[in-house]
């Protein structure tokens, strides 16, 4: 009798403290986020630039744009950064980073254009974006198909996660992975945060003229 309120009472206990193990390390990684995002608030306040800017910009940046390319590439960087709520600067520093303005680059892991967007991933969203599948995942050379699908899956990042810094990070490993490491208590190091705010401030010098 003592043997079967033992072991079940064992296994309760058990189950509880793992429950707790993980509820502190998930608390912990909120108190660092929070923290974080603190730190970085005041490099990441929007700014509304100019269809001149953003042009200066992607001509400084870009190869083998027509006129009328780049006006189009400005035109869909100022759309869709309103649309999904981003800075455009910020957004330009994402496709610095993703892509550095190739908009038919194709990396070795299958992520294509401008903000390197997989067709898997453009497949899952096309829907929710009101886009057929096989043109949100065939199309993604397109600058303005990629910014629209990219560009939403950044906001849709920062949903999920509540900020800016670990929608960049979701961005960069995927939302499986970083919901692990936050799960697990891992430490993020947040290169590709810095990477991204680092490439705006070089993009604000070129929009400024200070570059």
């Amino acid at each position: 009798m003592l043997i079967r309120i033992s072991i079940p009472l064992l296994l309760t206990t058990l189950t509880c403290s793992i429950f707790l193990y993980n509820l502190f390390f998930i608390s912990l990684a909120v108190a660092n986020e929070k923290s974080y995002n603190k730190s970085i608030a005041k490099l990441t306040g929007k700014l509304k630039p100019n269809l001149r800017e953003v042009i200066k910009v992607l001509k400084k940046r870009t190869k083998g744009f027509s006129r009328l390319e780049l006006t189009k590439a400005a035109n869909a960087i100022i759309r869709y950064s309103k649309e999904n709520d981003h800075d455009p600067f910020l957004l330009m520093a994402v496709i610095d980073i993703e892509s550095n303005f190739r908009r038919c680059v194709v990396s070795d892991k299958g992520a294509v254009g401008l903000m390197q967007i997989r067709p898997f991933v453009a497949r899952g969203l096309a829907r929710e974006l009101d886009i057929h599948p096989d043109i949100a995942a065939n199309e993604l050379q397109d600058m303005e198909t990629n910014l629209r699908i990219g560009s939403y899956y950044l906001a849709k990042m920062k949903k999920r996660f509540g900020n800016l810094s670990l929608a960049l990070e979701a961005y960069n490993l995927g939302p499986t992975r970083l919901n692990m490491f936050i799960r697990d208590g891992v430490k993020l190091k947040r290169n590709y945060t810095k990477r991204v705010l680092r490439s705006k401030k070089r993009i604000l010098m070129i929009a400024r003229n200070q570059a």
